[in-house]
């Protein structure tokens, strides 16, 4: 017998339902609706990894929409444009710590002084906003790819 139980709990995150409108995008009713989509990101922001996510939909509007099959696809699709968003990000870091090397390189190659630490200056600009997208943007884009994951894994039930 073990001294340490794990023990898994389901988080649920309850929606309701009143219009179609609220489920599903303006322009689209093959998507849910993006503060759908956001209200759901903030609930499961701060789920465990050991937690499981049920979604509890009270659906008041008696709509006959697929809304599961509408919500699993949406997840998915917002996963692939994150990871979309993260592939041009590690591209623009790539071409911002290139301009910086460059620029910098040139600034030991001048020999007027005034135009030395402009182009000094304006390699580490570039170096700085590399560093930045790497701090801040790709940090938050693999926490949401984390919680969409969770979201795709998550059971949506009907009330």
């Amino acid at each position: 017998m073990t001294d340490y139980m794990e023990v898994i709990m389901e988080i649920e995150i309850k929606i309701d339902l009143l219009d179609e409108k609220d489920l599903t995008e303006k322009y689209n009713d093959d998507k849910i609706s993006k503060s759908l989509l956001e209200y759901l990101i903030q609930e499961a922001k701060f789920v465990n990894k050991k937690e499981k996510i049920k979604i509890v939909v009270n659906n008041k509007c008696k709509t006959k929409l697929n809304y599961k099959d509408i919500m699993y696809e949406s997840f998915k699709e917002e996963y692939v444009n994150n990871l979309k968003e993260h592939l041009r990000n590690n591209v623009l870091q790539l071409v911002f710590l290139l301009v910086g090397v460059l620029f910098i390189f040139l600034s030991f190659r001048i020999d007027n002084q005034v135009w030395k630490e402009i182009f000094l200056i304006g390699g580490w600009v570039p170096i700085w906003e590399m560093i930045d997208l790497e701090l801040f943007n790709d940090i938050r884009g693999k926490k949401r790819k984390k919680i969409l994951l969770k979201l795709i894994k998550s059971e949506i039930v009907e009330k």
